[in-house]
């Protein structure tokens, strides 16, 4: 089997960062210097879904990459991954990365997360947690949040505690709307 970086096509030293304006939200593009790919999040679902592939083809043809290696899914509301389905007929992804199960059912996820189940059941599909590392080579990539849970500690050579977020305490339920606040 060849290395990832063959099958890129650009001649990588530096670590790229695209930003799609997937209108709701963002979705990034990284491409570390080895030529990997770390694409956060798709966008949004319905007639927005093709827009949004579109959006995020157009870096990824800027980049010169033939794959991405890693998609994250930072958590499943239509402006994060309602554009996954469309964007997986077009470019081969190797590793689908998100936070387990859904724990905000939803009428217009629904579909795409059975969709989505029988996607990642052909390749690799990790649930992380927070402190797991992303295997980019020449990257310390970690997660740093994940399915409400926060770091408990600082990463490795990051000093002390940050005094800001050491009282940081999850919502459950939302206190302006009152909803639950779930992935």
């Amino acid at each position: 089997m060849a290395p990832t970086v063959v099958a890129q096509n650009r001649p990588a030293k530096t670590l790229d960062i695209y930003v799609m304006d997937v209108e709701g939200g963002n979705s990034q593009l990284y491409v570390s210097p080895s030529g990997e790919s770390v694409l956060i999040d798709t966008g949004n679902a319905g007639a927005a879904a093709v827009r949004d592939a579109d959006r995020i083809m157009a870096a990824v043809r800027d980049a010169g990459l033939k794959q991405i290696n890693h998609l994250i899914t930072t958590h499943y509301h239509g402006d994060h991954i309602g554009g996954l389905l469309e964007l997986a007929k077009r470019i081969p992804i190797q590793e689908f990365i998100d936070h387990g199960p859904n724990v905000q059912p939803a009428l217009a996820i629904d579909p795409i997360l059975e969709q989505y189940a029988v996607l990642n059941a052909k390749v690799k599909h990790r649930v992380v947690k927070p402190g797991d590392k992303v295997d980019v080579t020449g990257l310390d990539w970690r997660i740093v949040t994940s399915a409400g849970r926060v770091l408990s500690s600082p990463l490795p050579g990051a000093g002390s505690a940050n005094p800001y977020c050491g009282g940081f305490k999850r919502h459950t339920v939302n206190p302006v709307s009152g909803q639950p606040v779930g992935n």
